[in-house]
């Protein structure tokens, strides 16, 4: 499928305050196809707000370029690249209604007024705004205001649409109810949405792929179920959801797999073959696979320790026990028959299924 977004060794560089260079972006490539939902995921300073004003032309790269279409868009000027950007403050006009609000750049470029009013009413209609047309802007709920940016920005009909943390404004129940309309509204697009967040959760629901970036590098891009699952650095890992990372060796490598000695003494055994003896390793472990259960010594490790914390969350206990060799172990453990695990101090076994393991190699804890 022919690229609609490429961009290639972008690098952005910003004067500090206190004087040198701040790397914003440093030499960042990636592609997107039609119709994709691609998220920009990481902490503030990451370079994500950066990427993202410089696809829509608000900020020029020091080097590199960003083709959509196929067309460079070195040199064009932010409002003739076939982009649109819905902002973290809406920046709405409060003196023009939502309509008016929705038509406004339609106005601008001279369209014929049936023209205008016939895509205002099918937009209002896909944002779920009909018959809110004449109502001020100030008498809309956070979520209407924000359908009303989306709405503003469609119409125009973008080949990309960009988003900078718009949800980061709403209560959480709302905030879950606009991922859900949003991701249904992309796909009955078909344009392709690049998304920017600092919210893991958020990021996981939503997108196709993420791009995950830590000081103006990606770190990994890939689809939501490899991050969490097979992420490559310890900075995915941590990065994205709880983890359980213990520092290792490779004793063997051979076509079954890993045998690898974890530094509190034990031996594991993974089904990986990346990593030849010797290598010096992190092994992760998601709390929601370590378990109470019973389980064969072959299949995984078992661990007793001491609780330290424990958190009802509704459904789940998520514990955090002190494991000899091993340090702070976390675990999600849903309706558990066992009572220690309610009371801190309680002594406690758990399973950590081998299955469960990702190996990651010390020498990819960067980029």
């Amino acid at each position: 499928m022919k690229n609609l977004l490429q961009i290639e060794k972008a690098t952005k560089r910003f004067q500090a305050p206190e004087g040198g260079l701040i790397t914003a972006l440093d030499n960042v490539s990636l592609t997107i196809t039609h119709n994709e939902f691609l998220t920009l995921l990481g902490p503030s300073g990451c370079g994500k707000t950066t990427l993202l004003r410089a696809i829509s032309g608000f900020e020029d790269l020091d080097s590199g370029e960003i083709y959509i279409d196929g067309e460079a868009m070195g040199t064009r000027a932010a409002h003739r690249r076939p982009v649109n950007t819905v902002f973290q403050k809406y920046a709405l006009f409060p003196h023009l209604n939502v309509s008016r609000n929705v038509a406004y750049s339609m106005e601008v470029a001279g369209l014929e007024k049936r023209e205008v009013t016939e895509r205002v009413g099918k937009i209002l209609e896909l944002v779920g705004l009909v018959g809110m047309g004449e109502r001020k802007i100030s008498q809309l709920s956070g979520g209407q205001q924000q359908r009303v940016a989306l709405a503003r920005s469609l119409v125009a009909q973008p080949k990309i649409l960009l988003l900078d943390e718009p949800l980061s404004a709403l209560d959480k129940n709302l905030r879950h109810k606009m991922q859900q309309e949003l991701k249904s509204l992309q796909h009955e697009l078909g344009i392709s949405f690049v998304f920017v967040t600092h919210d893991q959760e958020e990021a996981l629901v939503m997108s196709d792929r993420i791009a995950v970036l830590n000081d103006g590098l990606i770190q990994q891009l890939d689809k939501p179920e490899a991050l969490y699952h097979r992420p490559k650095n310890e900075f995915v890992a941590r990065f994205i959801g709880e983890s359980n990372l213990f520092p290792g060796r490779v004793l063997s490598s051979t076509q079954a797999g890993l045998k690898i000695k974890l530094a509190g003494g034990d031996t594991i055994a993974v089904a990986s073959s990346k990593c030849p003896a010797g290598t010096e390793v992190k092994v992760l472990i998601r709390p929601e696979k370590v378990t109470l259960a019973k389980g064969k010594a072959s299949d995984g490790l078992k661990v007793s320790g001491h609780v330290l914390e424990h958190y009802f969350v509704g459904t789940d206990y998520q514990l955090v026990v002190a494991v000899e060799g091993l340090g702070r172990v976390k675990a999600t453990v849903r309706n558990p028959a066992n009572d220690a695990v309610q009371t801190d101090g309680s002594r406690i076994t758990l399973f950590l299924p081998h299955e469960a393991m990702h190996v990651i190699p010390v020498s990819g804890m960067g980029s």
